[in-house]
This record gives C-alpha cells, structure tokens and sequence, in this order.
C-alpha cells in the first residue's frame, strides 16, 4: 500500500470515527433535554409499579395495564399542576405583590396533585379488593416496601454530602 493511499484511508477512517463520535454525543444531549418532558407519572409510580412483580403473571399484567390508564388520566392534570406552579412562583415578581393570592393558588396546586394521587391510591385498593387474601397479602408487602436499590441496598441510607 502506497504512503498516498495509507494517508487517505487514514483521514476517511478519521472523519467516520468524528462523525460517530458526534452523533453519540448529540444523542445524549438530546436526551438529556428531552429527560425533563417525560410524564411524571412514569417516575412516580416505579415503585408501585414494581409491586406487580409479587403478582402471578396474569395479574400482574392486570395490574400494570390498569396503573397505566390511570397513569395517563393523571399525566394531564400533573402537566398542568407543574404550569399552574410555575405562574403562581412568577407572581412572586409581580406589583402589586399579594402572598395570601400566590400561598392560595400554590394551596390549590397541591389539592389536586394530592387528588390525582389520592385517585391511584383508590384503583390499587379496587384491584385489590378483586385479588385473594395471600394475593393481596404479597401486592401489600411489595407496596409497604421501599424500591430496590441495587448493590448498594446493603448499605443504608445515603449520608448528605
């Protein structure tokens, strides 16, 4: 292979590991910013939703699919509840500036984040309702418990820095 052709292969092999190397970096920036859009409720409800593994298959999938629909009846109303916080915090700018007017606004903000909540905690105690004694006795014991945190599990709660 001559000096010439060595060279050009060189910067051809280059250019494609740059422009790899871009797209995995601009992929994980535009993961990162689109992190934030994902629904609330995903987060939420990992724990609960993890309780489905106590479940035989049957109703866990049962379980899964109807924590799901609520999920995304209370996507909508925790999406508005984050819109309707960040203008009452902008208030705080405002003149003339009324704080009975904003902890009010925040007050109602937190009634219905805590009825949307209140909503799911009633369809686990319906499905529930439906199981057996031993079947509910596991789906209580996976609900009481904290999530799983992996290997570090074993070793407490993390100490503030």
């Amino acid at each position: 292979m001559s000096r010439k052709t060595l060279l050009i292969v060189l910067f051809v092999s280059l250019a494609v590991n740059l422009f790899l190397v871009g797209g995995v970096i601009g992929g994980l920036v535009v993961g990162q910013r689109l992190r934030p859009d994902r629904p609330p409720m995903a987060r939420m409800n990992q724990p609960v939703l993890a309780a489905a593994q106590a479940l035989d298959p049957e109703k866990a999938k049962a379980f899964r699919t109807m924590l799901r629909g609520q999920g995304m009846e209370a996507r909508t109303t925790m999406r508005q509840t984050r819109e309707a916080r960040a203008q009452a915090w902008r208030t705080l700018g405002a003149e003339p500036f009324d704080p009975a007017v904003t902890k009010q606004r925040l007050a109602d903000i937190r009634d219905r984040e805590a009825g949307t909540r209140g909503e799911i905690d009633d369809r686990i105690v319906d499905f529930a309702a439906e199981l057996t004694p031993v079947e509910r006795q596991k789906l209580a014991t996976a609900l009481a418990e904290p999530p799983a945190r992996g290997r570090n599990q074993e070793r407490g709660p993390r100490s503030p820095r």
